[in-house]
């Protein structure tokens, strides 16, 4: 089939053309970074991933509890003190269910 007035030598086919070059150097600059481990085998990561690795290692090293507050809330709590009041509470529970509204 034939559309006349489109030559893919022409204005279309060069636009394609500027476009594959485009993506063609976005793909060369985004090429993976090497880390070498202790062993012979290596592994590439995306920044992405290494970002990732990073993070997750810094989290690894924080307590999993933070005993000082549950300590604190629960001497609080053993003296009867009030942590928040009824209308903190409803604030609370209103700010998450707006932002877990807007988040999905």
């Amino acid at each position: 089939m034939t559309i006349p007035g489109l030559d893919p030598s022409g204005e279309l086919g060069r636009l394609f053309f500027q476009i594959q070059s485009k993506d063609n150097q976005e793909k060369d600059t985004r090429q993976p970074s090497t880390v070498s481990q202790r062993s012979a085998d290596a592994v590439d990561l995306s920044r992405l991933a290494l970002e990732i690795r990073t993070h997750s290692s810094r989290a690894a090293e924080l307590p999993d509890l933070r005993t000082d507050r549950i300590q604190g809330i629960q001497q609080a709590l053993d003296k009867g003190i009030e942590l928040a009041t009824p209308n903190q509470l409803a604030n609370a529970i209103t700010r998450e269910t707006i932002l877990n509204a807007l988040g999905s």
